[in-house]
């Protein structure tokens, strides 16, 4: 990674723990660059704006979520449902740290931007999608081994799931509890066979 790279994914790292905690209309450039320690004026050598500081933090977010998946969901050691399984319960472990107060940032971002800014919400639901396609990806994989039945619509199963998933986050967050993703795991087992 270059200076210049690595500056930039710096102030990135930063703002982003920020937006995560305050939401996007809670933070401003300033918040970012002080969280990063950097002059405003570094903050624009490297984002054209606040938006195009949100498209590249949700891209950021997006890429490492994406890959920790890909590691679990594609797991050739483990079943698929199994797999899902797994998936869904690191992620509720994940998500109840820092008193079930910042949830998800995807969905987080979605709730408050998808009226008001059209890039934000259209980065969002491409990032979502690809989520999506992973958990289809599991199913269509659980649906070949048998441990779904042959006329399961997988695309609208994992388009569901992941669906009750967000919502599930949501009402954590809403509750600051542990008991809608509870509620979450106790079904999965429930849609997936």
């Amino acid at each position: 990674m270059s200076k210049r790279e690595s500056k930039k994914d710096h102030i990135l790292c930063c703002g982003l723990e920020v937006m995560k905690h305050h939401g996007y209309n809670g933070t401003s450039v300033k918040d970012i660059v002080d969280a990063a320690s950097v002059p405003k004026g570094s903050f624009y050598n490297y984002f054209e704006s606040k938006e195009s500081f949100a498209i590249d933090a949700l891209e950021k977010v997006a890429s490492e979520s994406h890959e920790a998946s890909r590691k679990v969901l594609e797991n050739q050691n483990v079943l698929p449902t199994q797999r899902l399984q797994q998936f869904f319960t690191c992620g509720a472990d994940n998500a109840c740290g820092e008193d079930f107060k910042v949830g998800c940032f995807l969905g987080n971002m979605c709730q408050e931007m998808s009226d008001s800014n059209e890039a934000i919400r259209t980065k969002v639901r491409l990032i979502l999608k690809r989520h999506t396609q992973l958990i289809a990806s599991a199913l269509d994989e659980a649906k070949s081994q048998g441990e779904l039945h042959k006329g399961a619509d997988t695309d609208l199963m994992a388009e569901f799931i992941f669906n009750a998933w967000e919502g599930a986050l949501m009402r954590m967050k809403a509750s600051r509890c542990k008991e809608p993703l509870e509620a979450f795991l106790a079904m999965l087992p429930e849609i997936i066979r």
